[in-house]
């Protein structure tokens, strides 16, 4: 969200899920957390169970030889933080239902089960996502 979407925030860690030569990517990871006396956990990984199956139009935000970065398309982002449904992602969704144009629950939820369709919303995100566009527009937005 930070690195494609929003450049302004700040972060705490990055969500990653790592393709292929896990092992080195972790270890650089913590080589980057010594030298910059981060947390050993600046690259977290926690985030793969919300990531859906399939091929993403996501955009490329870094690419070198041997690391390619790419940040998830605003559909699949804006599902991921509506199914994790944590209170510091509202204002994420916030953010990628503008991006996306999406102004009421039904679209939400439609938008949600297009990205994810084997994986209904649970009942807490649905609350998450009510909460959100209940609000006045001048307010969500």
């Amino acid at each position: 969200m930070a690195l494609a979407y929003d450049a302004e925030r700040t972060t705490r860690d990055l969500d990653a899920v790592v393709l292929t030569g896990h092992g080195a990517v972790i270890a650089a990871a913590h080589e980057v957390a010594r030298r910059h006396d981060l947390p050993r956990s600046w690259l977290n990984e926690q985030a793969s169970a919300y990531v859906p199956p399939g091929d993403d139009a996501g955009r490329v935000v870094f690419d070198a030889p041997g690391l390619v970065v790419l940040a998830a398309s605003p559909a699949r982002l804006f599902t991921m933080k509506a199914q994790a449904a944590r209170a510091p992602d509202v204002e994420d969704i916030r953010t990628l239902a503008g991006m996306l144009d999406i102004r009421d629950l039904d679209r939400a939820t439609r938008v949600c089960d297009e990205v994810m369709p084997d994986q209904p919303l649970t009942a807490r995100s649905r609350a998450v996502l009510q909460e959100v566009f209940e609000q006045e527009p001048d307010e969500r937005f």
